[in-house]
């Protein structure tokens, strides 16, 4: 007999597809002059106080006239990036869901393909690929809405796809540590998870890695700005919480069938 061949990334084609299409978009970044990486980088990242002017023009306009708020480089650069918003710009609305598609170096990108690659992958085999693909993007605006919430005068750039990988996270915490939901016998009810000892503590590690890292970090505005523990929690709760909106129907089981996956989930229970 043949021996069937095993494939070479055992991924969905999806999952796959977005990691790709994220490191061509590095690499193409990479054939840039500066000021033309420069002004993508403004047209498609997230900028809070600039998706503000349009309802509240004043927010803007007030960061360029009281200067900058000292004199350490990162004040410096905020008031210059202003300066630049006010003049050049107006609200890009796309830049909800495009600064995801923008990293700030490959470390960044290599961390979020990875973590996308392992939690990613189950949650797109249960999805299929056109729901999954709509987590990713809500992930992505929820991250987004999250940050502007924290920061509605913020203008240090959003960029990462972190929040829609965070998002990936939150859905695959709903039923991979539950057999019964993870077999697609039940639905992964709210409740059950929040009973789930393991999904806690999974939550739990996560949310503190998080306010860990935020605690840590003092961005620049144009390096290190993708640093963003709030547009984290923003996709990851929108994963977690409207996972029912992106999940398909259980599937029936024949009775022994069914029978012997809660006699599975008992014993891991």
């Amino acid at each position: 007999m043949r021996r069937a061949r095993e494939p070479i990334f055992n991924i969905p084609a999806v999952v796959l597809a977005i990691a790709m299409v994220l490191s061509a978009i590095q690499i193409g970044r990479g054939f840039l002059s500066d000021d033309t990486d420069f002004r993508w980088l403004i047209d498609l990242a997230f900028i809070p106080v600039r998706e503000l002017s349009w309802i509240a023009p004043s927010l803007l306009s007030g960061i360029v006239e009281r200067g900058p708020q000292g004199v350490d480089q990162n004040s410096i650069e905020q008031y210059q990036l202003a300066r630049y918003l006010l003049a050049e710009s107006g609200p890009r609305p796309w830049t909800f869901l495009t600064y995801a598609l923008l990293h700030e170096g490959w470390l960044h990108l290599g961390l979020n393909v990875v973590v996308l690659s392992a939690l990613g992958t189950p949650v797109a085999r249960r999805f299929g690929a056109a729901r999954f693909l709509a987590l990713f993007a809500c992930g992505a605006i929820a991250g987004a809405l999250m940050h502007l919430v924290v920061h509605p005068t913020g203008v240090a750039p959003l960029i990462g796809a972190s929040a829609a990988v965070s998002a990936c996270m939150g859905a695959a915490a709903r039923f991979v540590f539950d057999p019964l939901a993870r077999s697609g016998l039940q639905a992964p009810r709210l409740h059950h998870a929040l009973r789930n000892r393991t999904v806690i503590a999974f939550t739990l590690g996560w949310f503190i890695a998080n306010a860990m890292s935020g605690l840590g970090a003092n961005p620049s505005v144009l390096a290190n700005a993708s640093i963003a523990w709030e547009a984290h929690i923003g996709g990851f709760l929108l994963g977690f919480l409207a996972f029912v909106l992106f999940d398909r129907p259980p599937v029936p089981f024949a009775t022994g069938e069914e029978e012997a996956l809660k006699s599975e989930a008992d014993e891991e229970g």
